[in-house]
């Protein structure tokens, strides 16, 4: 391998590495209604829809009072929550 190909891959290891380390230091903000994309999805902290909330989503990761979401990266959404993408979590 030519020394700069090696310091572009080396470069692109590290990028990737540090992935991870980003997307948990943001996580820590909580959505709230009041967020634009929140406002634009629905996204409430108490669902009104029976049997429907973040907990049982199948865009929701965790097991916690606020979750991880893939429609909302970087913030927690309420386990008790619901916005107008929820998609019901299959059974494993």
């Amino acid at each position: 391998m030519k020394r700069r190909g090696f310091v572009n891959l080396s470069g692109v290891a590290i990028g990737l590495a540090l992935i991870p380390v980003c997307n948990l230091a943001a996580a820590d903000e909580t959505l709230t209604s009041d967020d634009p994309q929140a406002k634009a999805l629905g996204y409430v902290t108490k669902s009104e829809v029976a049997g429907s909330n973040c907990d049982n989503c199948a865009l929701s990761k965790g097991d916690a009072k606020a979750l991880a979401c893939n429609i909302f990266p970087g913030k927690q959404v309420s386990a008790s929550g619901w916005c107008k993408v929820w998609s019901k979590k299959s059974a494993a």
